[in-house]
């Protein structure tokens, strides 16, 4: 075993960088968990044409017109149009007032 003296301040100035590094991963490693659990978070639902006319009691062809008029946003996946249930409640709370 080999012993190594260090003057009181170096040992001081030593520890201190040690315990700012020991501060930084901790701090990566709660953003990490942050990140992982935000990614856990069950994605928002959607709904399809059918459902949206339903919930907003308007026509096909009037949702045809807001889609081309870009008031409502959606997705298109495999021909079929799905919209965002959060913007479908924005769109009749506008509607309400």
């Amino acid at each position: 075993m080999e012993v190594i003296t260090v003057e009181a301040q170096a040992f001081r100035e030593l520890m201190a960088k040690v315990n700012v590094i020991a501060k930084f991963v901790i701090a990566l490693q709660e953003k990490e968990k942050a990140r992982e659990s935000a990614e856990n978070e069950p994605m928002e639902n959607w709904v399809d044409s059918y459902e949206v006319c339903t919930f907003l009691k308007i026509s096909e062809k009037t949702l045809q017109r807001m889609r081309s008029s870009r008031v409502v946003k959606f997705s298109r996946i495999r021909g079929k149009n799905f919209y965002k249930i959060s913007e479908i409640q924005t769109i009749r709370e506008d509607v309400e007032e």
